[in-house]
């Protein structure tokens, strides 16, 4: 009797320790689908423009949201990409990169703000910062018509996420 009640309490036990564990690991598989990365557009050709973009998991893609400071003139409308293939270093060396993903133009404000978000369908935080391709988002000069791309004004490489041993945090800044 004494070691049957020991075994039932051995397998309580076993079973709360399971099922902790499988409350972690889910835990952290929606830990990994539900990110939010934040990174620093600075400066670029001595623009003074600077910014920060967010990217945050939503149902269906990943919101894209600049927040931009300094633009140089009020009612401006300034492009701005995902660029793949390339760094803000290559950009800022006259070395470009195919844009890969569009983003909302945003229009410069009375107060040198600007911003904008898009929906990117189909696609994680998570894998725009992945180790498979170097990516950049850039911010880009007034366009002209007939003169093609204006040159980058404020740029912010989307570096690889650190190695957490396959666990990403819920939220996690860069």
């Amino acid at each position: 009797m004494y070691r049957a009640r020991r075994l039932s309490g051995a397998a309580l036990a076993i079973t709360m320790l399971l099922a902790a564990l499988v409350l972690a690991l889910s835990a952290s598989a929606e830990a990994q689908e539900d990110q939010a990365m934040e990174v620093s557009l600075t400066q670029s050709r001595d623009s003074g423009v600077s910014g920060t973009a967010t990217f945050e998991d939503v149902e269906g893609g990943v919101e894209v949201t600049l927040e931009m400071q300094n633009l140089p003139e009020a009612g401006i409308k300034h492009i701005n990409h995902i660029h793949a293939g390339g760094t803000c270093a290559d950009d800022r060396a006259g070395r470009t990169a195919p844009v890969t993903i569009p983003l909302e133009t945003i229009t410069a404000q009375d107060d040198g703000t600007g911003s904008a978000t898009t929906t990117i369908e189909d696609v994680s935080a998570g894998q725009l910062f992945g180790e498979d391709k170097e990516r950049f988002i850039l911010l880009h000069a007034e366009t002209i018509e007939g003169e093609g791309v204006p040159p980058g004004i404020a740029c912010a490489d989307l570096a690889p996420l650190p190695d957490t041993g396959g666990i990403r945090p819920a939220t996690l800044f860069l």
